[in-house]
């Protein structure tokens, strides 16, 4: 049953997507289905893919959809899930308390699993498609200070006295650590209800502000 519920929600993310597309006048291609598109693109148009060849006003762009269902990572989810059960198997009933949950922690070995995975999928490209390519995150409560802290390994800082100050680098993102072949994550604000996105300065092919714009914004 569970299994079923995310294979929907991925199918849900994807055809949300599609949507968004439509609604914005962006041509795609959904390379998973389309082979002669593959035979096109692809190195080897038998090995694993991304999701999407967008276009839109002449700039194309890949897109590979990774969506996590669940609000923590699998081993926690377990973990969780069995508590519950033990108890209910008890006869004890009311509500089981957790540690709150802290996706950077919980979340870093997940995004880089899909980071990874993106990447190799990119790497299928052929070599003179230089077109930017874009890991879209769909995932529970994760917020623009997650997503910077895990991929750039950066937090917002602050001058004495509250003023901002920027970004402010302490540790190694993901981004250092793997993916040059991604050049950006995008994902859904739900505060604004507007995608968001981070550059990977260390991409091989950058996704520019103008092309995030043309096709997120």
């Amino acid at each position: 049953m569970e299994k079923k519920w995310r294979q929907q929600k991925g199918i849900d993310t994807e055809m949300g997507f599609e949507k968004f597309c439509d609604q914005n006048k962006i041509i795609y291609s959904k390379l998973e289905s389309d082979f002669s598109k593959r035979k096109e693109v692809l190195k080897d148009p038998a090995d694993k893919c991304p999701d999407y060849l967008c276009l839109k006003d002449g700039v194309h762009v890949f897109v590979e959809i990774k969506t996590h269902t669940l609000l923590t990572n699998e081993a926690r989810n377990k973990y969780m899930k069995k508590v519950i059960h033990a108890k209910k198997s008890a006869g004890l009933s009311g509500t089981t308390l957790f540690e709150p949950f802290d996706p950077r922690p919980e979340l870093k070995g997940v995004f880089d699993g899909y980071l990874r995975n993106a990447s190799k999928k990119f790497k299928n490209i052929k070599k003179e498609l230089d077109f930017p390519r874009v890991l879209l995150l769909n995932s529970q409560l994760v917020y623009e200070h997650d997503i910077t802290a895990l991929f750039w390994g950066a937090y917002h800082s602050f001058k004495r006295g509250g003023e901002y100050a920027g970004l402010s680098k302490l540790h190694r993102g993901l981004f250092d650590q793997t993916g040059s072949n991604v050049s950006a994550v995008v994902y859904w604000n739900y505060e604004n209800k507007r995608y968001q996105g981070i550059g990977n300065s260390k991409a091989k092919i950058k996704l520019l502000e103008d092309s995030f714009k043309k096709f997120f914004s």
